[in-house]
């Protein structure tokens, strides 16, 4: 597929980067890197890599992963964290553009607002990788990793019926309203607790999966409700600042809390020690779309849409993830099998 020149709106910026563009790679990219693994066909290829923001345990597993895994590979990485700024965010993906990159991953919270510079990035040719939210639908990628979300979230809801049997007054704390993953955890939990008659949502709380937004969040429905059940948080970070606020209310025996995620020691040790009552794994992705930008570097066949399951995780198989002994969540493997 060869590179197509970019929109006439953006010539004069572009060409402004293009002046500097070869010095912007060797001076002002920290992520820059390469370890020989091996003849694969890719060594020395550049990968861009551009995120929402950094600032999460989910998102600095999935760069880690994403590093680590291009140093395998011998290949290069520029990575663009937009600091939660969709502007920027759409300037990081017209600047790996112009510095020629030979593959894109995109993992972000605003596919509206990027929607332009990924139509660039479609017209300039080069191969798209989308991590966990999808981008919208008049643009174009190459493979999109995910987990069926929805599917996961009305799993989520049955757990919480069946936990109570169908009776009780629950709260939600969600993540950042215009994720698509964030708004599919919401809507397939939903389409099962509403459809019960003895449970109540009395609480909704939007804490941009933040722990200390969801600790005040939790602080403040806690006060409305004295009667809580239970507290549904689209994230683990969420849920231990929930159960935080739980606690510290002197109220934890009497609700129970879940998360997603299961990515960290802390939310595993929580789930081991039954202040926190499950959490769904939801993997980062970085490993696997490196796996998969290889594999489309290398002209293979790759399908479009790459769905991992999301396993519940309880104190009944935390240990699947979790060693105990040496306080260290257990290695796991690329979930890629294609």
């Amino acid at each position: 597929m060869s590179r197509k020149s970019s929109p006439s709106s953006s010539f004069t910026r572009r060409d402004m980067l293009r002046v500097s563009a070869a010095s912007l790679l060797s001076a002002s990219v920290p992520f820059v890197s390469r370890t020989a693994w091996g003849e694969t066909g890719v060594e020395g290829k550049t990968i861009g890599y551009s995120m929402s923001f950094s600032t999460i345990e989910w998102v600095k597993q999935q760069r880690a992963g994403v590093l680590d895994t291009a140093k395998k590979y011998n290949m290069k990485t520029i990575a663009f964290d937009a600091n939660d700024q969709p502007a920027k965010q759409v300037r990081d993906l017209e600047d790996l553009i112009v510095r020629n990159v030979d593959i894109i991953l995109i993992s972000t919270y605003y596919a509206e607002a990027i929607a332009p510079a990924v139509k660039q990035i479609n017209e300039a040719g080069i191969p798209v990788v989308v991590l966990s939210s999808s981008l919208t639908k008049d643009v174009k990628f190459d493979c999109h990793l995910s987990t069926d979300t929805l599917g996961t979230s009305r799993a989520a809801g049955e757990y919480y019926v069946k936990r109570l049997g169908g009776k009780g007054k629950f709260g939600q704390i969600e993540g950042k309203p215009g994720s698509v993953v964030n708004q599919q955890r919401g809507k397939g939990w939903h389409v099962v607790i509403d459809a019960a008659p003895g449970i109540k949502v009395v609480g909704h709380v939007v804490a941009n999966y933040e722990r200390a937004q969801a600790i005040k969040g939790m602080e403040d429905m806690l006060q409305s409700n004295p009667d809580l059940n239970a507290v549904y948080c689209h994230n683990d970070d969420m849920a231990l600042g929930a159960i935080q606020a739980t606690k510290e209310a002197g109220r934890l025996k009497n609700i129970f809390v879940t998360g997603y995620d299961g990515l960290t020691v802390e939310a595993l040790a929580a789930i081991q020690n039954g202040s926190l009552a499950a959490t769904w794994e939801y993997l980062p992705f970085g490993i696997e779309a490196v796996e998969v930008a290889v594999r489309l570097l290398q002209k293979k066949q790759t399908p479009k849409e790459i769905v991992f399951p999301s396993p519940l995780i309880t104190k009944d198989n935390v240990s699947e993830w979790y060693d105990s002994a040496k306080q260290e969540r257990k290695a796991v493997p690329s979930r890629l099998k294609v």
